[in-house]
């Protein structure tokens, strides 16, 4: 297969990773110091400069140091080196200032806040009553439901891990009621957790979006049928194992009507309506996605009132909630901005791409490479935060080799979704033990295995097949 089936006509590697117009205007302002080149630049060995602010990273990293922390001190002293005192002081100054005032990033703490919301007032518990009602009598049914409500409850609320609990809080004393086996049980909790990133909206999607200028609003559209796809997967696995396997999963004895089941959908219907007014208005071009943020957290915050549990202590535990992660992500966002103007003034993403060039590797191959370095990558470091520092040398490799900038963050997505749910760092494992009260470890890393396999193999299938995650967002109406 060709690299450019996945060609994207747009202009190359743009967004954060060129520094941005307000920093060059800043370098171009600012007197350079003494002993410099014309353009400001000491004449430095690039390669060696970028080894030794490479290996710091790293190291700061290895000792704990705080992502953020990590990646502000190697920017900011890569910057002064490079440019000096006055120069580079205006250009930190500059990308500090136009990175956190980013209209696109309100989106951020609204999405939070409506998660949060949906998180603490429990209000996405009808969502698994109705789905267990239409599947239980499925192999494995109550995790085949549960599957298929992460899915749903995703879609209004774009956190791994606050799908991951409001789900697991409920489906997993219910399985193990019913005598499920644990590894099954914590395993489909776990992974179906991480559909909340894939299915929109997902915030995730809005940090990739922002920091290479693609549309989130195509990203968003583009999950859709990917995440689809992905749960499908997951409960035909489940379906099929308890298929062999009876025992892992007993079925129940109790029988379901038809009116109980049509009576479960009218109680998900609130929650349908939430998902119309995130995804169906950005769809339809009525709405920008951070204007569709602000339509989600009004929406919850009614659907809370309306369902009686919008209590004060809901509603300070969501501020709380919302505060600490906005923060932490635009600190981490504004210090990795500043990261990647080094990484462009050091020419990495060029001198990248040249020696793929040199080497000659087919698309795919490449492709290959990428995903198997942030696999490994991911072992060590927070997988969000591995995202941002990795895309100022990815992005611009994979769009100059022809790939989509829409199709790679869905990858990328599928890989942060395979990050929650791998030891030791994976968010969701932790998540789900929390919520288990009484499962190992051992026993949720085992039950998620089967999982990341199957993600490893839907890359493959979305490199093979690139409009599963295209498609659709050509077909949507333009927005504003």
């Amino acid at each position: 297969m060709d690299g450019h089936d996945l060609h994207s006509p747009g202009p190359g590697p743009h967004g954060i990773f060129h520094g941005g117009a307000t920093g060059q205007r800043a370098e171009r302002g600012a007197s350079s110091g003494p002993a410099r080149g014309p353009d400001g630049d000491l004449p430095l060995n690039e390669s060696l400069t970028g080894a030794v602010l490479i290996g710091l990273l790293f190291f700061l990293l290895s000792i704990g140091l705080e992502v953020a922390l990590s990646l502000g001190l190697v920017g900011i002293l890569g910057l002064l080196w490079l440019k000096g005192w006055t120069v580079g002081m205006s250009v930190i100054g500059s990308i500090a200032w136009s990175t956190a005032s980013n209209f696109n990033y309100i989106a951020l703490p609204l999405f939070i806040f409506m998660s949060a919301i949906l998180l603490h007032s429990g209000i996405g518990s009808s969502l698994y009553t109705a789905v267990t009602r239409w599947v239980s009598f499925l192999p494995g049914g109550l995790a085949v439901a549960s599957v298929f409500a992460c899915a749903i409850f995703g879609a209004v609320c774009g956190s791994s891990v606050a799908t991951a609990a409001t789900i697991g809080l409920i489906a997993i004393p219910e399985m193990e009621k019913r005598g499920y086996q644990r590894e099954l049980m914590y395993g489909s909790m776990a992974a179906g957790g991480t559909l909340g990133i894939l299915v929109p909206p997902s915030i995730p999607m809005i940090i990739y979006g922002v920091m290479t200028e693609t549309s989130v609003g195509q990203l968003y559209v583009a999950g859709i049928l990917p995440g689809i796809l992905l749960s499908i997967f997951f409960a035909g696995y489940i379906i099929l194992r308890c298929t062999l396997r009876p025992d892992l999963a007993p079925r129940g004895t109790e029988k379901i009507l038809w009116r109980e089941r049509f009576h479960s959908l009218l109680e998900a219907a609130p929650m349908v309506g939430l998902i119309f007014i995130v995804l169906g208005t950005m769809y339809l071009g009525v709405v920008t996605p951070t204007e569709a943020a602000a339509l989600g957290a009004l929406a919850s915050l009614i659907l809370a009132a309306a369902y009686g549990r919008l209590k004060w202590p809901t509603l300070v535990s969501a501020f709380r909630d919302t505060v600490g992660p906005t923060s932490m992500c635009l600190l981490i966002i504004t210090f990795a901005s500043i990261f990647s103007h080094v990484v462009a003034l050091l020419g990495a993403p060029k001198a990248i791409f040249q020696l793929i060039q040199d080497l000659g590797l087919p698309p795919w191959a490449v492709f290959a490479l990428i995903f198997l370095l942030l696999i490994l990558i991911a072992y060590a470091l927070e997988e969000l935060s591995v995202m941002i520092i990795m895309l100022p040398f990815l992005f611009p490799l994979v769009t100059g080799l022809g790939f989509d900038g829409i199709w790679f963050g869905i990858v990328m997505i599928v890989w942060l979704e395979m990050g929650f749910i791998t030891p030791p760092v994976g968010i969701n494992l932790f998540v789900i033990q929390g919520v288990a009260k009484g499962g190992t470890m051992k026993e949720i890393a085992w039950g998620a295995t089967p999982y990341v396999v199957m993600m490893i193999l839907f890359v493959g299938i979305l490199f093979l097949f690139p409009d599963l995650a295209l498609w659709l967002p050509r077909q949507m109406t333009p927005g504003r």
